[in-house]
């Protein structure tokens, strides 16, 4: 428990980068001042010179270099500042990693020894570990006597390692540089870079969000070949994938991996990797009809009916994005074969995508439980990170976000003020657009165009309140710099005023409870709904369908802070309904102590995404998350949600 709280302390600092108080971290991590500076101090006792860096009046935040070097250490999210594990959850991962890595059985009274726990702590985790395994038949923890062992067939032990490279990666969202430091003997990257030349040789289209899930299935490939572990032939397949464009490309690929890193490659391997190659490859021309068990299901029309609902429910309009309904096209029919055979997917990116992206996340939930009622059976719950993945490529492709209108004012007749005008306006012209080039500051001429940015290359002062940039002619770093930044501040304001004008006025001191005394979300939930019931803001039918989304993921996103909600079934009336409680509360793997419930009419859907964007904000901003889980008032607790 102290080493998951101290990473997740190093965690925030991390994520906020700025001093933040002994009291604003105590409130985000459930517990005293004392504990945090006790944490501190044992996390700066790991090296010579502090990780963390404190101030008498500021706080703490991370030093200088702290960045650079927990990038260059081993992962935390394993060995949590320790080579040693200390909680039950990495002692697993440490057990299970021996066995498939360094003995093929391992003495207890020896781990005992290395880890310096209990046998009672050992049997508790071998407990753990058989629960893990229960899910894959195909493998078994044995104990004789004093040992235990690993049985299973090769592709359930991968499996089961790219499951621990799951944890590994948790925190760093499709981030190929942290994946690579958990393969030991080779470098991803460069088997990233193999595989990507050899696709791009043979022309061969893969969607580039999943490349690093074939990456994944590479690496796991050559580490485990590295240690004499080879799978076996697939009768069936084999024959009809040898003459595919996938088993040249599997081949090839194989066969520089085998000459760079000098292992021996089996034709089991090829053939293995060319089928999951053909699960991801990119194409146009997939068949409309799917064959699940004797039921004809159309992909094409499934895909249209999806981005109808999205649009229905959450009021964002994915209709004219071929690309995204090819892409789902595509993923719908993997998926209903992975059903049909009980496989699967690796689940690398499920909660990564809750805390970051969490309107995608539900979007994608969303999906799964509309696929579950058409086709009459319960998906797998890694299939809705994966369909989110689809759903945030589009939200990224849509989100382009305001344009601006600036005045940019330039030397009269300078050889390069025509250049620098042209070059800023292709660079920017997504964002931005030079409404008028001046060659001196005239108020009123300006005050006529509306700007919302005034560029200049000469020094000017003004009364005018419209944020003004220097710029360069010759449009070096810093002049890009300069209107990224002024532009982003731009963004910031318009959402804010967005945010303050259709959100703070949701909350309603009569749904605010503060040191709201309950010991479970249903109870939380239960209570708050039957109060919104009670107002007439929701029907009764209301707390059900949020507690059934509940039951689909949790909507814990960090330690101290949930969202619960019901997203396909409208309120009477938007409100939010806030509650401080007396006491965390164990929500998911995370302990809650401020809960927002979320309503919304039909008529108010663009509220969806305002709310949404503020959430995925404030779990990246731990200094305002700390400020609004501290006792407070009501006006106080609105007074903040609007700073």
């Amino acid at each position: 428990m102290e080493n998951r709280r101290r990473k997740r302390l190093v965690d925030m600092l991390s994520n906020h980068q700025e001093w933040m108080t002994s009291k604003q971290l105590a409130a985000v991590l459930n517990v005293s001042d004392r504990t945090i500076r006790s944490d501190i101090k044992i996390i700066n006792e790991k090296r010579k010179e502090p990780l963390i860096e404190s101030n008498m009046q500021k706080g703490y935040k991370l030093a200088a270099d702290a960045l650079d070097y927990l990038s260059q250490n081993t992962p935390m999210s394993v060995r949590e500042y320790t080579q040693v594990p200390q909680t039950s959850e990495t002692r697993c991962v440490y057990i299970i990693q021996k066995l498939l890595f360094e003995t093929k059985e391992l003495n207890l009274v020896e781990l005992e020894e290395q880890i310096h726990v209990s046998g009672y702590t050992i049997n508790r985790d071998i407990k753990k570990i058989r629960e893990l395994l229960k899910d894959d038949p195909n493998l078994q923890l044995i104990r004789s006597g004093k040992c235990i062992s690993l049985k299973g067939d090769e592709l359930s032990k991968r499996r089961l390692y790219k499951r621990l490279l799951v944890a590994e990666i948790q925190k760093n969202f499709l981030n190929l540089d942290q994946l690579a430091k958990s393969y030991k003997d080779f470098d991803l990257l460069e088997v990233k870079n193999i595989f990507m030349a050899v696709i791009e040789e043979y022309g061969y289209p893969v969607r580039e969000a999943l490349i690093l899930i074939l990456v994944i299935h590479a690496g796991t490939s050559i580490e485990r070949m590295m240690h004499s572990n080879y799978v076996e032939l697939m009768d069936e397949e084999a024959q009809e994938l040898k003459t595919s464009i996938e088993y040249q490309i599997s081949s090839e690929f194989f066969e520089r991996i085998a000459q760079r890193f000098h292992i021996q490659v089996k034709e089991s391997e090829i053939i293995r990797f060319a089928s999951a190659i053909v699960g991801r490859k990119t194409s146009r021309y997939v068949s409309d009809y799917i064959d699940y068990h004797g039921n004809w299901l159309n992909s094409k029309k499934l895909t249209e009916e999806i981005v109808d609902q999205i649009y229905e429910v959450f009021g964002i309009d994915f209709r004219q994005d071929m690309d995204l309904q090819i892409g789902l096209k595509i993923h719908l029919h993997g998926l209903i074969d992975r059903e049909k055979k009980h496989a699967v997917l690796e689940d690398i990116f499920k909660d990564e995508i809750q805390r970051k992206y969490p309107l995608v996340f539900e979007m994608g939930i969303f999906v799964v439980e509309f696929l579950e009622k058409r086709m009459g059976t319960r998906i797998s719950d890694t299939e809705t990170a994966y369909i989110a993945l689809h759903l945030g490529a589009a939200s990224e492709r849509m989100n382009v976000g305001r344009r601006y209108r600036a005045v940019v004012i330039l030397p009269y007749n300078q050889t390069f003020s025509k250049a620098c005008e042209t070059k800023i306006a292709d660079m920017f012209r997504d964002r931005m657009e030079l409404v008028e080039t001046m060659h001196y500051f005239e108020e009123k001429q300006i005050r006529k165009q509306e700007p919302d940015l005034i560029l200049t290359a000469f020094p000017i002062q003004h009364s005018l309140n419209i944020p003004t940039v220097s710029i360069n002619l010759f449009v070096d770093y810093d002049t890009e710099a300069n209107i990224l930044k002024a532009l982003n501040e731009l963004d910031k304001s318009a959402f804010h005023l967005e945010f303050v004008s259709n959100i703070g006025s949701l909350i309603q001191k009569e749904h605010y409870y503060k040191n709201l005394d309950c010991d479970s979300p249903e109870k939380i939930i239960r209570l708050i709904c039957q109060k919104l019931e009670q107002d007439g803001a929701v029907d009764s039918s209301f707390c059900d369908i949020v507690l059934k989304r509940e039951e689909m993921s949790p909507t814990s996103f960090v330690d101290t802070f949930a969202i619960p909600h019901a997203f396909g079934a409208f309120a009477k009336r938007s409100t939010i309904a806030v509650a401080q409680l007396k006491n965390p509360v164990q929500w998911g793997e995370f302990h809650v102590k401020l809960v927002m419930l979320f309503a919304v009419n039909e008529n108010d859907q663009r509220m969806i995404k305002i709310f949404f964007d503020w959430v995925s904000s404030l779990v990246n901003q731990m200094d305002k998350l700390a400020a609004l889980c501290v006792p407070l008032e009501y006006e106080q607790f609105v007074d903040r949600i609007m700073e």
